[in-house]
């Protein structure tokens, strides 16, 4: 009796494993295409900068398109913005000129064909700024100033910062949190001044002397770019004489928000 057991045991053993070696029925995987992409920028200037994105799809399909897609900010969905064909040797050139300030990403779809799934290109970031009037922003502590058209030289400059009072201390300060590169702006005194009569203005980051502007009528510093990256306030002091009236003219800043 205790033979007939160890044979049967026996004979489940060697059963065993061919039913662990049968074969699977799931469908294999179907392969896909392979993107790279790069791009030629990771910090752009809006409605300056072209973005161009390149890269190169394996297998080889000449002649079939790629599409461009982006995400700006925290949005999650991506966004159809363009398409190209891929060149005979698999390569391709897109292109894209953004404007919205703020971080986006950038991909490459490949959709299927010729019985291959589609694919995607890793996922590329963009640090986009853009120019913007500095009076359009919250501004913070500020004395003697006034938001107003300036007229300098016979030219007007709109949303500008000008001395309310002459001769009376005059400043205002913007929060910027450091998303600003540059600060671009003239600066005068206004047709409104009196002949003789000077002032001055200063432009300080972070408590940094920026710019230091002496001022007389017929003076005009003209469209000036300071360097402001990684400043967290900027302040604006602005002195006159009598019957003077000094401008910050149509201040703006190059910010990615």
């Amino acid at each position: 009796m205790n033979r007939i057991i160890a044979l049967t045991a026996a004979a489940a053993l060697a059963v065993a494993p061919l039913a662990l070696a049968a074969p699977s029925t799931a469908a294999p995987a179907k392969a896909g295409y392979k993107v790279t992409a790069k791009v030629n920028k990771t910090v752009a200037i809006g409605e300056e900068t072209t973005i161009k994105v390149k890269g190169k799809v394996t297998p080889k399909a000449a002649g079939q398109k790629v599409i461009l897609q982006q995400r700006v900010g925290n949005k999650k969905s991506w966004k159809a913005t363009g398409d190209a064909k891929i060149k005979r040797n698999g390569t391709y050139v897109l292109k894209d000129d953004p404007s919205t300030p703020g971080k986006r990403q950038y991909r490459v779809l490949k959709p299927a064909s010729n019985g291959l799934a589609k694919g995607f290109s890793p996922a590329l970031d963009v640090e986009v700024y853009s120019w913007g009037r500095l009076t359009a922003r919250p501004a913070g502590p500020l004395q003697n100033i006034e938001f107003n058209g300036a007229l300098i030289a016979t030219d007007y400059y709109a949303a500008s910062l000008v001395t309310a009072t002459p001769a009376t201390a005059s400043s205002i300060e913007y929060t910027l949190g450091r998303k600003c590169l540059q600060l671009r702006a003239t600066y005068a005194l206004t047709d409104q001044s009196a002949s003789g009569s000077t002032g001055g203005v200063t432009v300080t980051a972070d408590g940094a002397v920026r710019a230091n502007h002496q001022l007389g009528v017929g003076t005009v510093v003209a469209d000036e770019v300071i360097d402001i990256k990684d400043a967290f306030r900027i302040k604006f002091d602005l002195t006159t004489s009598a019957s003077a009236y000094a401008a910050v003219a149509t201040p703006e800043v190059l910010c990615t928000r």
